[in-house]
C-alpha cells in the first residue's frame, strides 16, 4: 500500500527547529515576566504595609483626642510622595472606627467624616469588613491595586483602620511592556531559529535526497556512487550506501552470468533430448522407407509402413510444437482479470465427452485478482489436458481457484489413475512421460511458466485415487488489467 505524501525533511526540520527555539524562548521569558512582576507586586505590597504602619503609629494619641484636622494631616502627609505621579499612585488613604465609619480620609470631600466608607453589599464594604476584621498589620487584593491594612492600638484595645490603597497601574504597564519585548524576543529568536535551521536543513537533507535517487536508480538496474564529502553520520550512511551499491551490482552480475549458464545448460538438456525423441522414430521411418524403396510394387508393406511413418511424424510435430509453445510463452506479460480462464473451461469441455468425465468449475477470484494471462492460461490448459488423459475410463475433473492476501491459488484434481511413488519427482523432467504418445514436455513447460511468476507447484497423488495440482502465484501489484 502507498503511503500518501507527506512535507519534505527540508520543510520539517526548521518548522520544528523554529517550534523549539520558540518555545523555550516563550517559557523563560513568562517564567521570567512573571518573577518580575512578583517581585515589584511584593515591593508594592511593603510599601503599602509600611505607609499604613506608618500612619497607625502616628495616629493613636488623635484618635483618642478627636482632632480629625491633625488627623487629616499626617494622613496627607505621609502618602504625600505617592498621591500622583509616582511609581505606585495612591488611591485611597483613609482612618476608619472600628464600625467602619470614617474618621479621616484623602478625599473628604467624596468621604465626610462620620459616614460610612462602602455601601453595603459592594466589593469595596466586603474588602472594607476584611480589614475591620484584621488584629494586625496585612495586605489585601483590590480591583486594580493592593492595600496595606494597620489596625490602630492603644492599651490592647483596637481603636481604628488605617488602609492605604497603591495602585497597581504602574505594575501592568511594566508586566505588558515586559511581555511585549519577550513577544519580540521569541519572533526574533524563531526567525534567526527557521534561517538557522533552513540552512541546516538543506546541508542535511541534499545528501539525503541524492541518496534516494541512487536508490531508484538501482531499481532500475542503474549504480551510481555518490561522493562521501563529510564525516558524520550521513557521510557513514552514504559510504555504507555506496558499498552496497557496489555489492548489489556484483550479485546482479553474477546472478546474470548464473542464469545465462543455467540457460546454456538448460538448452543442452533440451537439445540432446530433442535429439534423443527426434531420433527414435527417425530411425524407425528411415528403416521403413528404405524397406518401401526395396520393395515399393508391395501393396502390404505400403499398408503396413505408412501408418508407422505417420505416427512417427506426428510426434515429431507434437514436440516441436510443445517447444515452440514454451518459447512463445515463457516471457509473454499480458495482465487480465480471472474471467480470461472461462476461455481454458470451454476449450477443455469441448474436447471431452460430458458424459464419460464430469467437470466442476470454481472460480472464487475476484474482478481485481489480476493475472498473466498467456502463462496462466496454458499452466492451467496443460494440466486439464493431463487430467483428461489421466481418465481413459471416466471420473471427474475439479478446478478450483481463489484469492488470498498476499497469494493467488489454483487447484486441478482428478479422479484418474495418479502417480506412481517412484515417479513424482520425475514428472516434471523434461521429456519424462508415463503415455506411450506423449512428449514428456507438458509438466516441464507448467513448472518453467509458474517459477517465471515466481510462484510453486504441489502435487498430492495416489495410485487409482487421483492427482491434485496445486499451485501458488504471489500477487503481482504492479499488473495492470488491459482494456478488452
Amino acid at each position: 500500500m502507498r503511503l500518501p505524501p507527506s512535507p519534505s525533511l527540508s520543510v520539517k526540520l526548521p518548522l520544528v527547529l523554529s517550534l523549539v527555539v520558540a518555545t523555550v524562548a516563550a517559557t523563560i521569558g513568562a517564567a521570567m515576566v512573571y518573577q518580575d512582576r512578583s517581585r515589584l507586586r511584593d515591593e508594592l505590597e511593603g510599601k503599602a504595609l509600611l505607609l499604613a504602619r506608618a500612619v497607625a503609629v502616628t495616629t493613636p494619641e488623635l484618635l483618642l483626642r478627636g482632632d480629625t484636622w491633625t488627623l487629616y494631616k499626617v494622613l496627607r502627609q505621609i502618602t504625600q510622595g505617592t498621591e500622583r505621579g509616582g511609581e505606585a499612585a495612591t488611591v485611597a488613604a483613609m482612618v476608619l472606627d472600628p464600625a467602619g465609619l470614617v474618621l479621616s480620609h484623602l478625599d473628604p470631600a467624596a468621604f465626610p467624616i462620620g459616614l460610612p466608607a462602602a455601601r453595603e453589599n459592594s466589593a469595596e464594604h466586603r474588602l472594607m469588613q476584611a480589614a475591620l476584621g484584621m488584629t494586625a498589620p496585612g495586605v489585601l487584593d483590590g480591583d486594580g491595586f493592593v492595600e496595606g491594612v494597620a489596625p490602630v492600638q492603644t492599651g490592647g484595645r483596637t481603636i481604628g483602620i488605617v488602609r492605604v490603597q497603591l495602585s497597581t497601574q504602574e505594575l501592568d504597564r511594566t508586566t505588558r511592556s515586559a511581555s511585549i519585548m519577550v513577544l519580540l524576543l521569541t519572533l526574533g529568536m524563531t526567525l534567526v531559529g527557521s534561517l538557522i535551521g533552513a540552512a541546516w536543513s538543506v546541508r542535511a537533507v541534499r545528501p539525503l535526497r541524492s541518496l534516494a535517487q541512487s536508490m531508484e536508480r538501482i531499481g532500475r538496474g542503474e549504480v551510481t556512487l555518490l561522493p562521501v564529502s563529510r564525516r558524520d553520520e550521513i557521510g557513514q550512511l552514504v559510504d555504507s550506501f555506496n558499498r552496497m551499491a557496489v555489492e548489489l551490482d556484483e550479485k546482479r552480475r553474477l546472478a546474470a552470468e548464473l542464469a545465462a549458464n543455467e540457460k546454456v545448460i538448460a538448452l543442452g538438456r533440451i537439445a540432446a533430448g530433442v535429439a534423443h525423441e527426434v531420433n527414435n522414430p527417425l530411425a524407425g521411418m528411415l528403416n521403413c522407407l528404405s524397406t518401401l524403396r526395396a520393395k515399393a510394387n508391395d501393396p502390404e508393406l505400403v499398408a503396413r509402413y505408412l501408418p508407422l511413418i505417420e505416427k512417427g511424424l506426428r510426434r515429431i510435430g507434437a514436440l516441436v510444437k510443445d517447444l515452440l509453445i514454451e518459447l512463445r510463452v515463457e516471457d509473454a506479460r499480458e495482465p487480465a482479470d480471472p474471467s480470461c480462464l472461462e476461455d481454458i473451461r470451454d476449450l477443455v469441455a469441448a474436447e471431452i465427452d460430458p458424459a464419460r468425465i464430469a467437470l466442476a468449475w470454481d472460480n472464487g477470484l475476484q474482478p481485481g485478482d489480476l493475472l498473466n494471462r498467456p502463462k496462466m492460461q496454458q499452466v492451467l490448459l496443460n494440466l486439464m489436458r493431463n487430467a483428461v488423459d489421466a481418465m481413459p475410463e471416466g471420473g471427474r475433473l475439479s478446478c478450483r481457484f481463489w484469492g488470498e492476501p498476499t497469494d493467488l491459488w489454483f487447484e486441478v484434481t482428478d479422479t484418474g489413475h495418479g502417480i506412481a511413488p517412484g515417479n513424482t519427482q520425475r514428472i516434471f523432467d523434461p521429456f519424462f512421460t508415463s503415455r506411450p504418445n506423449g512428449t514428456g514436455l507438458g509438466l516441464w513447460i507448467v513448472l518453467r511458466l509458474v517459477r517465471s511468476m515466481g510462484g510453486s507447484i504441489d502435487v498430492d497423488s495416489a495410485l487409482d485415487r487421483g492427482t491434485t495440482f496445486r499451485i501458488r502465484i504471489p500477487r503481482e501489484t504492479d499488473l495492470v488489467a488491459q482494456p478488452a
